[in-house]
């Protein structure tokens, strides 16, 4: 039983499988390295310093593996369509599901425009279009891009993944070489005798890193301490897309083995693809010579001369807006269709076409960010800078920041209360679990906290509270209409599951 209904006869009609296991990892790796990687990263760097944005990036992630260990005990031990919306609604009630849900859905409505743009931006900087106006150029690459996100979101599923496993593959290659360069660079080998930054020829040793005037806390920690956590949420939206290999595990193929081990390998992607990178960034470019101008990957390869891998970073930047509107749109869609089998959002979004695939709820989901990317474009705001306080771009990422760590505190939360209640019932869950979350309860409790004080001190940020005032409209307008439709009775009462889905009540009954 829930608060407004129950569960009637299962439905044998679901989504298709049609994620495969390789590609399970290529998302999951591919999925946080968006254009927020490419271009925040920079922020990110900029604002904190090096020794501060090194430290943030390693709390955030143990963070990110906390929320990947409780996501993965839900998802195999009570498998559900819905995701993370199944599980707030049956943990925490449906008001809570509501507001996360559909915040969830809100902040990518508002993003992806801003991702589309971006690629718009980028490919007219590689193709000018004989039209008299540049911007012109600008406005049909976005539709472009925007015609091509609902074409691949509306075919079969098997497709989604193969276009992100190969733009996330493109991605990590462009790490990888960042990487050596970068070595070869702070050791003399790479950039000849190029160095825009210091006046040293060869290995650069401390130059950068320690360089200046000051203590070493000072260099290090430029900006203090403190903002490891005022800013954090600006360095967790660096980790969105993590959670797109739980809202896609009722689309894969055998999830009881796959996406546990995508959640588990979530500590080496970090690794791989932050710390290490990150690093050798402190190593070679002063942190006041970052920002959100360009990517912070392609502006230091091009200071040491290496213009090839400057171009091939501008591309990659391209193909990594494409892929985070793309996987942003295939997440906050199944999030909607979440919403709708499980009675929280109108009945007809959980509709699926010929591919199962949940087509009303991609075109309910398409049409306003359509309308959001035409109404940006026609005001003139390019989507990607502001005048005043922070970028606008910066100020997307800071509500998608919010929003994503909402929805990753209810996955948390929902596992603590899904032990709690196991425990309750009698039942040892070291004992029947088959997938069982490490380092819990620590690690749980760890991110429950963290993110939850990383969302309240954004507002001692500069330019935090409009983010802080804008995220929590996306939550409360929702659960308002919510509960002012469920109060008029416009809520339904019986909530179809699929034959592969499982109850809390039906698999673990109050032991007699």
């Amino acid at each position: 039983m829930t608060e407004q209904g129950h569960y009637g006869e299962k439905s044998e009609r679901t989504l298709s499988r049609g994620i495969m296991p390789w590609h399970v990892s290529l998302i999951a790796l591919g999925g946080i390295i968006g254009s927020c990687y490419f271009l925040g990263l920079g922020l990110t760097f900029s604002e904190m310093g090096p020794g501060a944005v090194l430290i943030a990036y390693a709390i955030a992630g143990l963070t990110i593996y906390g929320v990947m260990q409780s996501f993965a005990e839900l998802l195999v031990n009570i498998p559900r369509r819905g995701s993370f919306v199944s599980y707030t609604r049956e943990f925490m009630g449906d008001t809570a599901a509501a507001g996360i849900g559909w915040a969830f859905w809100c902040n990518w409505v508002a993003y992806i425009p801003s991702e589309a743009l971006a690629t718009a931006v980028f490919m007219n900087y590689f193709i000018t279009l004989p039209f008299e106006n540049p911007a012109w150029s600008t406005f049909v690459w976005g539709i472009v891009a925007l015609a091509l996100l609902t074409l691949v979101n509306l075919y079969h599923v098997k497709w989604f993944g193969h276009i992100e496993s190969v733009m996330a593959i493109i991605k990590i290659i462009a790490i990888a070489v960042f990487v050596m360069c970068g070595v070869g660079i702070w050791f003399g080998i790479v950039g000849g005798n190029l160095h825009p930054f210091t006046d040293v020829a060869g290995f650069i040793g401390d130059q950068i890193l320690l360089g200046g005037e000051g203590s070493v806390l000072e260099k290090l920690f430029p900006a203090g301490g403190f903002i490891i956590v005022t800013y954090m949420i600006w360095t967790l939206v660096n980790f969105q897309g993590s959670e797109i290999v739980g809202l896609s595990a009722a689309e894969t193929q055998d999830p009881a083995t796959n996406v546990p081990l995508a959640c588990r390998r979530v500590a080496f992607r970090i690794i791989l693809i932050y710390l290490i990178p990150v690093f050798v960034l402190t190593l070679i470019v002063p942190y006041a010579e970052a920002g959100l101008d360009e990517s912070i990957f392609a502006y230091t390869l091009g200071a040491y001369g290496l213009r090839w891998a400057a171009g091939l970073f501008t591309i990659v930047t391209l193909v990594a807006a494409f892929s985070c509107a793309n996987s942003g749109l295939y997440g906050t869609v199944r999030a909607l269709y979440g919403l709708s089998v499980e009675g929280m959002a109108p009945k007809f979004l959980s509709n699926l076409n010929k591919f199962n695939t949940p087509q009303n709820a991609t075109l309910f989901t398409i049409i306003p960010i359509w309308l959001v990317f035409l109404m940006g474009f026609a005001s003139d705001e390019l989507g990607l800078w502001g005048e005043d306080g922070l970028p606008l771009y910066a100020n997307l990422l800071g509500i998608s920041g919010f929003t994503g760590t909402l929805c990753w505190v209810g996955i948390c939360l929902s596992q603590v209360i899904f032990r709690k209640k196991l425990k309750e019932r009698g039942y040892i869950p070291d004992e029947i679990l088959t997938v069982k979350a490490k380092w819990y309860p620590g690690l749980a409790y760890f991110a429950i906290v963290l993110q939850i004080a990383a969302m309240i001190l954004l507002v001692f940020e500069d330019g935090g509270m409009p983010v802080f005032i804008i995220s929590l409209i996306a939550i409360f307008v929702p659960i308002l209409a919510y509960v002012t439709q469920r109060k008029r009775g416009k809520i339904r009462s019986v909530i179809t599951l699929s034959s592969d889905e499982v109850t809390f009540d039906e698999k673990y009954p109050v032991k007699k």
